[in-house]
């Protein structure tokens, strides 16, 4: 059972990297670097699991598992994979406190700038969604479109004049690139938390999009060579 193979359900591929998603990215490379057989597939309708979002897996019983932090836990215990047994106390703490960073901080920072910049919005439709048929894109991503912004105004980054956004912005590239340093990765050896950081990185940084976020990772050179790294490491490969 444990060469069986898993089936990803995500979105197509874009922009040069093989997701346009850093939650269904975070969980391509993780299953990688865990040297599990998988077989990534794109999406053609609404997803099918219970969350109503992708990424998820089919796993070879059928059964479904969504939400990316859950199905690495979830894959990682059946398929006896820990990619973080190598590491300490400390550094798990500080590995969760950066994947709070990415996915609750940075995250939001990205949505607003893709979903809810009108300057983006156009490009972000088109690439993500141009080649849905037409009735989804009349009259179903206006809907979904409407529903992210909500919840981009709940969480707070909609309401943050824009020097404000570009401040957290700023700051939270800032501490990542300190916490990596000149190590090669993240905690030195690899782990989880390089799935999760390379995921949302080299995502903000093929986004061909007006972004401060971009542009800020482009000016700490060390996170441009770490996600270089990974993809060398991971997805030397993948063809996109």
């Amino acid at each position: 059972m444990s060469d069986a193979k898993i089936i990803l359900w995500q979105m197509r591929p874009l922009w040069g990297i093989p997701n346009p998603s850093p939650f269904c990215m975070k969980v391509e490379t993780w299953l990688r670097m865990a040297g599990l057989p998988y077989e990534a597939r794109e999406i053609e309708g609404p997803p099918r699991s219970r969350s109503g979002k992708v990424p998820y897996v089919e796993r070879p019983d059928g059964s479904l598992l969504s939400d990316s932090s859950v199905i690495i836990e979830t894959l990682g215990r059946e398929r006896g994979v820990d990619l973080d047994r190598e590491l300490d106390a400390d550094q798990r703490a500080i590995g969760t406190l950066l994947q709070r960073t990415f996915e609750e901080d940075l995250y939001f920072i990205a949505l607003y700038e893709r979903w809810v910049d009108e300057r983006n919005w156009p490009r972000i439709a088109r690439d993500y969604f141009g080649h849905f048929p037409w009735a989804l894109r009349t009259f179903v991503l206006p809907i979904v479109r409407r529903q992210i912004v909500a919840s981009a105004r709940g969480q707070g980054i909609s309401r943050l004049p824009e020097g404000q956004r570009q401040a957290k912005a700023r700051a939270d590239v800032g501490a990542i690139a300190q916490v990596l340093g000149d190590k090669p990765f993240f905690f030195g050896t690899p782990s989880s938390y390089d799935a999760i950081a390379y995921a949302f990185l080299a995502n903000a940084l093929a986004a061909p999009i007006d972004s401060e976020l971009t542009t800020e990772l482009r000016s700490h050179a060390n996170l441009v060579a770490f996600c270089e790294r990974m993809k060398q490491a991971y997805f030397a490969d993948w063809k996109g």
